[in-house]
């Protein structure tokens, strides 16, 4: 009986034991985190992480020493692992007793931010705005984070949030107001650019974007303004020599226009959208100079990526055209002042004798003439227009209505191009005769042949 007694008496013992020692652990675990977040906050790191490893092997699942290990694996800048230790955390059912969720996934957040995992980035901060909407620092985040991913309405939703919330992120005025750009919404765009300037004069950024609504609006002094400044930003440099090459093209300053696109072109990607555009304009500049060899170079450059870009193949082959044949070259190479004798030559022709002329355009004039053979008729309207374009049922409306202001009953439409089945149409309806390049040719060798037999 005594023997079972001790026997007894010793397991008891044995267990108090065994339980005191499991109490010091517990309580030696949190006394060991607590002094590897004061070695972590040192900076000393390796000891720290050595004490978070024995805590773990302890206890496996231990959330404050696995947080403690994903934030010295963000330390180390090791953020694959950082992000499962976090994810792993996340899947602990008790964590919430030691770590605010919220700071996961802000930590998580950051992570996705550092290795480009754009996407998830959004989601956490989304994932964030769950528990509070009105998080600042959320709605700042995922802001910038939608901007550069160009979803510009959420975009702009979010940071028109944070910068309610704080009007010193002032950051997030040029992306508001390239997000409102992109929307359209061209009255708060150029509202946010300005602020964005006189917060800071050199976002060259703002500057373009500014210029592209000044432009539309066909201010275009100040759009100069913006897009001259803008060009120091190498981002913007060919764009915003291309945004002024339009501004002179559409006021007819074509020596302007080459001018200033000319500086670029050796900076040009040939494959890109701007550079076929660039080119576009440029080659557009020389035709209405009449620089035609300049102007097709450029145009077998935009065709040698893109044939079918603004009808470029047909221009080409129009123009090979004309450059093969010396006479219609000739019409090309030469102002339509300086060719006022031939054209005199060719209505002369048609058996007509030029009373007036009137200039429509560099390219295109009108002449009030009657017809040597019946001259007790009224006088008619010839329409000369030189062009590669193919005129259009508008165009012969318009010259339609110059007939009538002129008050004569006909006309004849001279183009050194075609007409289109409906530019046709509409002339057989209105007493118009319309005469294309393959009467030209004809014309033309018939002039030659008459001169040199001269």
């Amino acid at each position: 009986m005594e023997a079972i007694l001790r026997v007894m008496t010793f397991i008891i013992f044995f267990m108090v034991g065994i339980g005191v020692l499991v109490m010091l652990q517990r309580f030696r675990i949190p006394a060991r985190i607590r002094k590897a977040e004061e070695l972590f906050n040192e900076n000393e790191i390796q000891q720290a992480s050595e004490i978070v490893k024995w805590v773990l092997e302890k206890q496996r699942d231990y959330v404050p020493a696995r947080y403690l290990r994903a934030r010295i694996f963000i330390a180390q800048k090791q953020y694959v692992l950082a992000i499962n230790e976090l994810n792993s955390i996340l899947q602990i059912p008790d964590f919430p007793r030691y770590v605010n969720e919220v700071d996961i996934h802000y930590a998580l957040a950051d992570l996705y931010n550092q290795t480009q995992q754009w996407q998830r980035e959004v989601d956490e901060y989304e994932k964030i705005l769950q528990f509070n909407p009105d998080d600042l620092r959320a709605n700042y985040r995922v802001g910038h984070a939608y901007y550069r991913q160009n979803k510009y309405e959420e975009a702009k939703r979010h940071l028109a949030k944070a910068l309610e919330g704080d009007p010193t992120l002032t950051d997030c005025l040029l992306p508001l107001g390239v997000s409102s750009f992109y929307l359209s919404q061209y009255e708060d765009a150029e509202n946010y650019l300005l602020k964005s300037i006189d917060n800071n004069p050199n976002l060259l950024e703002a500057h373009y974007y500014l210029a592209l609504i000044y432009k539309a609006k066909k201010d275009y002094d100040a759009a100069l303004r913006m897009f001259e400044n803008a060009k120091r930003d190498n981002k913007f440099y060919e764009k915003s020599l291309l945004g002024m090459g339009e501004i002179y093209y559409e006021n007819a300053m074509y020596e302007k226009a080459i001018e200033l696109l000319e500086q670029g072109v050796g900076k040009l990607r040939s494959d890109d959208e701007i550079a076929l555009k660039y080119r576009y304009i440029l080659a557009e500049s020389f035709e209405m100079l009449n620089k035609i060899n300049e102007a097709v170079y450029h145009w077998e450059q935009i065709a040698k990526k893109n044939p079918e870009y603004r009808g470029v193949r047909m221009k080409l082959e129009e123009y090979y055209r004309i450059m093969n044949n010396e006479n219609m070259k000739m019409l090309f190479l030469q102002s339509l002042e300086e060719l006022q004798p031939l054209i005199a030559e060719i209505i002369s022709g048609l058996n007509y004798n030029i009373i007036s002329k009137q200039i429509v355009s560099r390219d295109e004039y009108y002449y009030k003439a009657f017809n040597v053979k019946r001259i007790n008729e009224p006088p008619i309207i010839i329409y000369f227009h030189r062009t590669t374009r193919e005129i259009t049922e508008n165009q012969v409306l318009e010259f339609y209505k110059i007939i009538n202001k002129e008050k004569c009953r006909s006309g004849i439409y001279i183009s050194t191009s075609k007409f289109s089945l409906k530019a046709k149409s509409a002339a057989s309806t209105r007493m118009i005769e319309l005469l294309d390049a393959s009467y030209l040719y004809k014309a033309l060798d018939r002039i030659r042949t008459k001169f040199q037999k001269k």
